[in-house]
C-alpha cells in the first residue's frame, strides 16, 4: 500500500518526467508512465495520486498562468522543473482535489522541496504558494 506521502513523491517524479516529455515535444502514455515510476500498476495506486496528476494535466496551462504573478521576478520557464512540478502540484492538489488546508499544501511542498531541489528553493516555493493560496 502507498502511503501519503509515497503518493506526493511519486506525484513530483511524475509531474517531473511529464514536463521533459513536454519540453521535448515527446507524446507520453500517461498510466505507463505513473506505472514506472511507482513501480507499482496503475491499476493500484491511489485514486487521490491519479486525479490530482490527471488534473495537473488538464489545467497545465490555467495553473501556470495562475501561478505566473507570484513568481515575481521569474517566468516559470525559467524555473527548474523540479521547481515547477513541486508548484504544479500543489496547486492542482489544493484546487482540484480539495478537502485540504493551505498550510498542509505549503508543508508537503516545502518537503518536497527539501528533498529534490537545492538548498533554499523551499523558501521560494513556500513563498510562492503563500501568495497564490492566499488569494484563492
Amino acid at each position: 500500500m502507498i502511503t501519503r506521502n509515497q503518493s506526493h513523491e511519486i506525484a513530483v517524479q511524475a509531474l517531473y518526467a511529464m514536463l521533459i516529455n513536454i519540453k521535448n515535444g515527446q507524446t507520453f502514455e500517461f498510466s505507463d508512465m505513473i506505472a514506472n515510476i511507482s513501480e507499482y500498476p496503475y491499476s493500484e495506486l491511489p485514486i487521490f495520486l491519479k486525479e490530482t496528476l490527471l488534473n495537473s494535466l488538464k489545467h497545465y496551462d490555467d495553473i501556470i498562468l495562475a501561478l505566473a504573478p507570484y513568481l515575481r521576478d521569474w517566468k516559470f520557464s525559467r524555473l527548474n522543473l523540479v521547481t515547477q512540478a513541486i508548484l504544479i502540484y500543489s496547486y492542482a492538489h489544493y484546487f482540484y482535489i480539495g478537502n485540504v488546508s493551505k498550510a498542509v499544501v505549503i508543508n508537503v511542498a516545502v518537503k518536497l522541496s527539501k528533498l529534490y531541489t537545492p538548498d533554499e528553493d523551499y523558501k521560494f516555493i513556500n513563498a510562492v504558494l503563500d501568495g497564490v493560496l492566499k488569494h484563492a
